[in-house]
């Protein structure tokens, strides 16, 4: 029971790694709240939490726009007095593009899904993690964000590359108060998101991708969920500043 007496905020948790992340959370006797745009998918996860743990909150809504994050803060605080972990894990891919083919729309969504949503869920949580002195942030990045994307485009590469420099500017500014940033670098995960992109792939594609990845296999959502959670827990107590690559070896440094 890591988490008992902890309170979660889980971004992007209606399915996937978030989903994932959420579960063990509350397995493990945390207090879960659950945000993503999908309301109905949301209902779905809620069920699924309330089979194994206490009931969760569930706050919808684009965590891109700075009223849905106070919203989704404030009604945490305002329900449980607390908050103790922050998982950034909304956002997305992109369909593989080249440079030239990037709109400026298609560059600005994929920025702020994945990287202002970090940044807006960071600062609307730091005050009271500051109070309590004590926090643990998990950013989702990707093996785009450390290397390069082999199923996206250059602007998702750019945002998850960026999410890494917040986690490690927020270890430093953050750790005198008692609060550890961290962050996970997946590569390709089986999400529902991901599986339609494979399924579209040619043979010799997901042959010649496979091959660049030693496990020789994709990932679980549950594989890069269950280091999210070691990051989140208190096992992680003096780890800070630093990006888990969970990618089977496809990139190694």
């Amino acid at each position: 029971m890591r988490f008992d007496g902890k309170v979660a905020i889980v971004t992007g948790s209606s399915d996937g790694i978030g989903r994932a992340a959420a579960l063990i959370f509350a397995r493990e006797g945390g207090q879960v709240v659950l945000n993503a745009r999908g309301q109905d998918r949301l209902e779905a996860t809620r069920t699924a939490l309330q089979a194994v743990g206490k009931p969760p909150l569930v706050v919808a809504g684009n965590v891109s726009q700075a009223a849905v994050v106070e919203r989704l803060v404030g009604e945490t605080l305002q329900q449980f007095g607390r908050m103790d972990i922050l998982v950034n894990n909304a956002g997305g891919g992109t369909l593989l593009r080249f440079l030239e083919e990037v709109t400026e729309e298609e560059w600005d969504l994929t920025v702020d899904s994945n990287l202002k949503s970090a940044f807006l869920c960071c600062k609307a949580v730091a005050p009271a993690m500051k109070r309590q002195q004590y926090g643990r942030i998990v950013n989702v990045s990707s093996v785009a964000g450390r290397n390069v994307s082999r199923l996206s485009g250059p602007q998702y590469s750019s945002a998850k590359a960026g999410m890494l420099g917040l986690t490690r500017h927020l270890a430093q500014d953050l750790g005198p108060f008692g609060i550890t940033a961290n962050a996970v670098a997946p590569g390709p995960t089986l999400v529902d998101r991901v599986a339609r992109k494979w399924a579209l792939r040619s043979e010799e594609d997901r042959a010649r991708i496979l091959a660049n990845i030693p496990l020789g296999r994709l990932a679980a959502p549950e594989e890069v969920a269950t280091v999210i959670a070691f990051l989140a827990s208190d096992d992680a107590a003096y780890v800070t500043g630093v990006t888990i690559d969970v990618n089977g070896g496809s990139f190694m440094c």
